[in-house]
């Protein structure tokens, strides 16, 4: 992946993408361990937070996408729904994330 506006944003400079990435990969990482949990946490605000804290990071590395699946998990548990461990839903976005964070440290490993 290329991460268009990542470069534009730093004029493709690899010191400074690698930087930003490796910030980046680790708060994506503790977010996906914290969201693996949202069937049985009591936490909610938390990852809340936690999704919050990351949002313009998922958006420079185009992985907006993810943002509303997140969101929409979130809001059944806030609203009082449940959501299994098993649910197809749940475990997609949790698949998908774990490609989006292959593709992230794929990228840094490909830093000069």
């Amino acid at each position: 992946m290329d991460f268009k506006r990542l470069n534009n944003m730093t004029g493709k400079d690899p010191v400074l993408n690698r930087r930003i990435t490796s910030i980046f990969l680790n708060e994506f990482e503790s977010f996906r361990k914290h969201f693996n949990n949202l069937p049985s946490t009591a936490e909610l605000d938390q990852i809340q937070f936690l999704l919050h804290k990351i949002r313009p990071s998922l958006v420079i590395f185009e992985l907006d996408t993810l943002i509303k699946k997140y969101e929409e998990s979130l809001n059944i548990r806030k609203t009082g729904g449940t959501i299994a461990e098993h649910d197809p839903v749940f475990l997609e976005t949790l698949n998908e994330t774990d490609a989006k964070l292959q593709m992230v440290k794929s990228f840094l490993n490909s830093l000069p």
